[in-house]
Formats: C-alpha cells, sequence, structure tokens
C-alpha cells in the first residue's frame, strides 16, 4: 500500500474514504454475510463461533480483510502474525503495478493483451499457439460454412480480452450451426444474431476448438476442454513457475473444480470427494499432467518475449500432441491460486525473486516447499 501511495499520491483521498466506509458500514455487512455463509465449515474444522467472531473483528478491523476471504483462505487456521501474506481483494487494483518495478514496453504490452499478436510472435520464435483461421468484426458478415470446412469445432474470442468475455464455441448440430454462449445454446442464422446482440463490438479472431489429452478426460464428467493456469516469474534472465491451477470443467454446476499444480514435477492431488464422484475410486488420487516439461519449455519461451514483465499468469492447455499456450496474462489473478494451494502468495513470490525481497524486521517469513 506504501508503494502505491508512493507513485500515486492522490490515491490518499481514495484510501481515506474507502478506510471511514470499511469501518462503519462494509466490514459489518461482509463479516454477517460471510459468517452465515461459512461459519459450519470453520466449525467442522474445529473453530468455535466465539473464536470465529474474535477472528472476524481481528481480521476486518485490525487488517482491512474481508469475512469472505477470511473463510475462503481459512486464516482461522492461521496465524495472525501472517495474514499479511496473503494478497486479498482490496489490494489487488495496485498489486501488479506495484510489484511490476519496471515499466513494461508497448510491445510486451501489446504481446500479452493482444491474443493475435501474441499468437503471431509466439509462433514465429517456435512456440506451440493455436491456428487463426480468420480475423473479423462484430458486424462483418461471418464466414461460418469456411470455417466449419477447417475445423469441426471452432472457438470464437475477442483479440484482446480477459476472463473469456465475448468468447463463443461454434459445431454443427444437425443441419443447423450451433453456438454456445455463457452457457446457453444457439442455433442457425437467428442463433448467430442473438449471440452478436450479446457481444461486445470489437474485433475477433477465430481459432479451432483445442481438445485436451486422452489422459486427461478421465479427471473430469465433461468433454469442455481443461485449461491450466500457471504463473511465472523471471529473474535476472532465468524463468521459474510459482504457482499453477489445474481445472477440471463441472457442466451440472457450471463452474470449475480447481486443484493446485506442483509446479516442479506437474503432479496434481485430487480430493478424496471429487475422485469419489467423479473418478468413483476411494482413493486420494495423485496425477500428472502429460508432457510438464515441455509445459515449463513453452512458458520460458513465452516468457522470454516479454523479458520486462516480471511475472505473467499463462493459460496452458495440452493436446495429445503438444503443449498449446493461449494467451499470458499481467494481471493475472491471485484468489484462485491461494485459495486452491491454501498458501499465501508474497512468500512464493519472495523465493522466487530478489526484487520481492522484505526485511526480516518487517514481518516473518516461511518457506512453503
Amino acid at each position: 500500500m506504501l508503494r502505491s501511495l508512493q507513485k500515486k499520491p492522490f490515491l490518499l483521498v481514495s484510501f481515506i474514504y474507502s478506510l471511514i466506509s470499511w469501518y462503519i458500514c462494509w466490514f459489518w455487512v461482509a463479516a454477517y454475510r460471510s459468517f452465515l455463509q461459512f461459519n459450519q465449515q470453520a466449525i467442522d474444522d474445529g473453530v468455535s463461533i466465539p473464536l470465529q467472531i474474535f477472528g472476524l473483528l481481528r481480521a476486518g478491523l485490525g487488517q482491512g480483510i474481508s469475512g469472505f476471504d477470511y473463510y475462503r483462505f481459512k486464516l482461522y487456521q492461521t496465524s495472525s502474525m501472517l495474514w499479511w501474506q496473503y494478497v486479498f481483494d482490496f489490494q489487488l487494483p495496485f498489486f501488479h503495478s506495484t510489484y511490476q518495478f519496471n515499466a513494461i514496453s508497448p510491445t510486451s504490452q501489446t504481446f500479452l493483451s493482444n491474443k493475435l499478436t501474441f499468437a503471431q510472435r509466439l509462433s514465429k520464435a517456435g512456440g506451440q499457439t493455436v491456428a487463426t483461421l480468420d480475423s473479423v468484426n462484430l458486424h462483418d458478415n461471418w464466414a461460418i460454412e469456411a470455417w466449419l470446412k477447417l475445423s469441426d469445432n471452432v472457438f470464437i474470442k475477442p483479440e484482446s480480452a480477459s476472463r473469456s468475455i465475448g468468447c463463443v464455441s461454434l459445431t454443427r448440430h444437425d443441419t443447423d450451426w450451433q453456438f454456445d454462449y455463457l452457457g446457453k445454446q444457439y442455433y442457425g442464422d437467428e442463433g448467430l444474431n442473438a449471440v452478436k446482440a450479446l457481444l461486445p463490438a470489437c474485433k475477433y479472431i477465430v481459432q479451432p476448438l483445442l481438445s485436451h489429452h486422452s489422459e486427461m478426460s478421465t479427471w473430469q464428467d465433461s468433454d469442455k476442454t481443461i485449461t491450466l493456469r500457471v504463473v511465472s516469474c523471471l529473474e535476472q534472465g532465468k524463468c521459474h513457475l510459482v504457482i499453477g491451477n489445474l481445472e477440471l470443467n463441472d457442466d451440472s454446476h457450471r463452474r470449475f473444480n480447481v486443484f493446485a499444480i506442483d509446479v516442479l514435477n506437474g503432479s496434481v492431488i485430487l480430493d478424496q470427494d471429487y475422485c469419489a464422484k467423479v473418478m468413483r475410486v476411494d482413493l486420494t488420487t495423485r496425477v500428472t499432467i502429460p508432457f510438464w516439461p515441455s509445459v515449463v519449455d513453452e512458458i520460458t519461451l513465452a516468457h522470454s518475449l516479454c523479458a520486462d514483465v516480471h511475472t505473467v499468469g499463462w493459460d496452458v492447455v495440452i493436446t495429445d500432441t503438444e503443449v498449446v499456450l493461449l494467451e499470458g496474462n499481467i494481471n493475472w489473478g491471485v484468489n484462485p491460486l491461494q485459495y486452491t494451494a491454501q498458501a499465501p502468495l508474497l512468500p512464493l513470490l519472495i523465493s522466487q525473486s530478489s526484487q520481492f525481497a522484505v526485511t526480516p524486521t518487517k514481518a516473518p517469513t516461511v518457506d512453503l516447499r
């Protein structure tokens, strides 16, 4: 926070306003709602209601931590001396800019924000990306029949977007086109017009819809593509993987089941409840992501093309034959990674980067490895 204020002093006004409104109103609202939703989870973990209430007060009034983060990070099981090591929601607007240190060049900014440029530059450098079938504007005449001749399953996405905003999958349903957007299906010319009315007005790229490795198909009850989210850090010319998640699809709930990746070897532990539900095995199962050394190599190559960006979050798909990078993100999300690993992010960054080093007098650090 202090580094952010040094870079942008005008944020002090916003900080004071947020502080007052937090103590008067929003802390109490968040604490009450989160307690109703998650108190049983904490009781199951052996934490009594009085201890939960004390922890909520200490976290919210002492450090400005939301009650939802208090429960999701399971801070009731962690010493309050170590809470500072997490990155919380209220820190996100300035977290990445504060810990970037160096200015990001326009070349790197474009590489990581424009999906077409990303695919072209990475492919030219020898990396594996998704082939681009076409590039169109929202109100162009979309050559759908031509696309479906090139690929049975097509994925349409904005050149510059994040969090799957504006992404549409296209396939053939009997004699009609079928569009899948935000969990709903649309058909034929009427469906195309309906989807276009919902999409943001921008330029789109058209690519084949990737299928994940056949071995990974046994990990979920869905035919949707399995994606990895992996964060890398470039320190003194060397690329290190910091943390990662495996996202498995759940069609019945329209959400992801997320599991932490051991970035040293690409292994993942699927919890017992999930295995019993999906894989029908009465055992906590360890799986290994196929081609993991190639995942490391592809990310290392891609990060070398934006070497002035200290940390990047990558979206990765493993097919039957190769590792494909979908995109890289400067402002990668931190909460899902911390929720899944049940570990704070800052010690991991500190262990990978001298730029993140802190003096021992400020707060203790822990080695989570």
